[in-house]
């Protein structure tokens, strides 16, 4: 009897045998399974956006299936039940596949592409090559459990929306940046320097039209000036229905809003963008690896004993950071130590180190107060019950109008 039959036969027998194959080194070891049935057939799906390249193994690891094009995946999911296991790799979409393959019942893994070395430096990468590695690797995990497969952390569905509406929220900030650069640049073509109150002036929408009839500017400075105008507005209200509607979708992140907002600075914007960002804090083991996730974690290089510093990831979450940039001189004047933190390490290092310094120690403290669900220890009463007040107030407005309409 073959090794694989003594494992994964109709009993499943104690086998510590090292078996070396083509110079791997695998350890059969079955998982325990505490009364639970161990899945019979492991699914690698490498999805694409009209078709999908699937492989299926049984559980002795021989090849069951192979679709080169399936082009109809909710047909093909549908027909999973609590028996299979799944592994997709980590794309766009790849959460709301998840779901309904989680909903047939079936195990469903999310493969990091960058992190899985056989498809990442793999000299002979093809769909077909691809979806039976994966399999492979979903077979090997679950039988032996002794190697693993990286994976990435599945967010609640509440956390997914407010990432979605949270990407618009940015987008919006991008262009009414874009439109504002655009009007001043404009205005120094026909020689024309604006002051800070005559600009915010001009880009009002009460005041804007009638100021710039005043100016003595060109035919065509003017037709560009009012076109960028008039879309600047338009966004900019588009821009506060946004903020509406993520308030109203982190209504089940109420409670730890309104433990956020204890902090001066932090507005319930704020509070819900790093429970987007963070998602579950429990699943950061350190602050300091939540700090790395949000791109607050300066870079660094140990060579020969020499440790190097630079600067922080930019490309990893940093809606957070973004948006603690803009409150940040808030939050320094919350607490005296806060304050005298952030004064001194201005002097030591400057502003630019300073302020993400604060920044990071303020989501430490974030994390802290969720994971002790308490409040900020330096509250402001007063200014924390109008902000609660207008929290509130917007929330139940709005379900109001969403019932009537």
């Amino acid at each position: 009897m073959c090794v694989q039959e003594k494992i994964l036969g109709p009993r499943i027998v104690e086998w510590d045998k090292r078996i070396t194959t083509k110079g791997i080194l695998i350890l059969f070891l079955p998982l325990k399974q505490g009364g639970k049935t161990m899945s019979k057939r492991f699914h690698g799906i490498d999805r694409h956006k009209r078709f999908s390249t699937i492989c299926v193994l049984e559980q002795s690891g021989e090849e069951l299936e192979f679709i080169a094009m399936c082009t109809d995946l909710k047909r093909y999911i549908r027909s999973l039940g609590s028996e299979d296991a799944v592994v997709l790799e980590a794309s766009t979409g790849t959460f709301w596949w998840a779901d309904q393959i989680e909903a047939q019942g079936a195990l469903c893994f999310i493969l990091d592409p960058h992190k899985f070395r056989i498809i990442k430096d793999s000299w002979n990468k093809t769909d077909k090559h691809d979806a039976r590695n994966m399999a492979k690797a979903l077979w090997v995990y679950q039988v032996t459990g002794e190697f693993g497969i990286p994976t990435v952390h599945k967010p609640q569905a509440v956390i997914r929306e407010l990432r979605t509406l949270f990407s618009q929220y940015m987008m919006l900030n991008r262009q009414i940046r874009m439109l504002k650069n655009s009007i001043h640049a404009t205005f120094g073509e026909n020689g024309i320097a604006l002051s800070s109150a005559k600009a915010e002036q001009l880009l009002s929408a009460k005041t804007g039209t009638r100021l710039l009839e005043e100016l003595n500017i060109s035919v065509a400075s003017k037709t560009c000036i009012e076109m960028n105008q008039s879309l600047l507005w338009a966004v900019l209200v588009k821009k506060q229905q946004m903020v509406t509607e993520i308030l109203l979708a982190g209504e089940q992140l109420r409670k730890q809003v309104e433990l956020l907002i204890t902090i001066k600075g932090i507005t319930p914007l704020t509070a819900l963008a790093f429970l987007a960002d963070v998602g579950d804090v429990r699943r950061f083991r350190t602050t300091r690896k939540m700090n790395a996730y949000l791109g607050l974690v300066p870079r660094s290089k140990d060579s020969g004993g020499n440790m190097q510093s630079g600067h922080i990831n930019r490309e990893s979450r940093k809606l957070t950071r973004t948006l603690l940039t803009q409150s940040i001189h808030h939050v320094s004047r919350s607490s005296p130590y806060l304050r005298n933190y952030y004064c001194t390490l201005t002097e030591r290092r400057g502003c630019g180190r300073a302020r993400i310094a604060l920044i990071r120690k303020t989501c430490a403290m974030m994390r802290r107060m969720l994971l002790n669900d308490e409040p900020f220890r330096w509250v402001d009463r007063t200014l924390f019950e109008k902000k609660l007040k207008q929290y509130r107030y917007l929330i139940e407005k709005n379900n109001e109008e969403r019932k009537s309409a």
